[in-house]
């Protein structure tokens, strides 16, 4: 009898791991994509501005949109509250790249999520003509369309998601550009950019293999319990 404890409750610990594995993120292909590393990983159109903001078409990497400039809103980045994110001062020019990736190695004909958690910062008291940030994300100079943010969000993390699939591709080059020129506004940040196979903001969409896994694991347990059951209940309590 220890020996058909013993036994299922590895059985009932192996199925439980699958379940869990089944919605384990993916790795992120972004490097610095967090902005931990500060500014590094990526190019900008836009001119790197660490001290002060004064003309839009500049950003920094820094903690917190304020007081970078007098007008941003206080706040904690998307990733941890108290970490490094991207702030830009939106570009009058339309196009302006606002961040360009490094080349990133794909797997072919493989489904991948392009993301990005995106707030606007503008700003700490009613502003006049108030514009929010439109954001294109664009695979190799392919656009996969634009995101617009909510300002009645202003200072809320607003996750952005758009899915592409690699098709031959092997190595790509993302980028998040511009299509807001207005001069009013269009102030924003920038956390947490991503590209893998599971999204990091719709929730509930794991991996194809992932899902095999849960329903191997949830055939596990019926499995245990039809044992149990014909042992009449002896040896082991399954959960139901």
């Amino acid at each position: 009898m220890r020996r058909s404890v013993l036994t299922s409750g590895l059985v009932l610990a192996f199925a439980a791991s699958l379940s869990s594995a089944a919605f384990a993120s993916a790795p992120n292909l972004v490097a610095n994509g967090n902005f931990e590393a500060g500014n590094t990983g990526f190019t900008s159109g836009y001119a790197y501005s660490p001290g002060a903001n004064t003309d839009e078409g500049q950003y920094t990497v820094r903690s917190n949109p304020f007081p970078w400039n007098g007008l941003f809103i206080s706040g904690g980045d998307h990733t941890t509250g108290s970490g490094l994110m991207y702030v830009g001062n939106g570009s009058a020019v339309d196009g302006a790249v606002v961040w360009e990736s490094t080349t990133i190695a794909v797997a072919p004909n493989t489904d991948y999520f392009f993301e990005a958690f995106v707030t606007d910062v503008c700003c700490s008291s009613p502003f006049p003509g108030n514009t929010p940030s439109i954001l294109e994300f664009s695979v190799s100079g392919d656009s996969l369309g634009t995101a617009t943010t909510n300002l009645a969000l202003a200072g809320t993390w607003q996750g952005l998601s758009k899915a592409w699939n690699s098709g031959s591709s092997t190595s790509v080059t993302l980028s998040l550009i511009n299509r807001n020129t207005a001069r009013a506004g269009n102030d924003f940040a920038i956390d947490d950019i991503y590209l893998g196979t599971v999204s990091t903001v719709i929730p509930g969409v794991p991996e194809p293999d992932g899902c095999a896994l849960m329903l191997l694991g949830a055939g596990v347990l019926v499995a245990v319990r039809r044992r149990a059951a014909e042992r009449g209940g002896a040896g082991v309590r399954v959960p139901r």
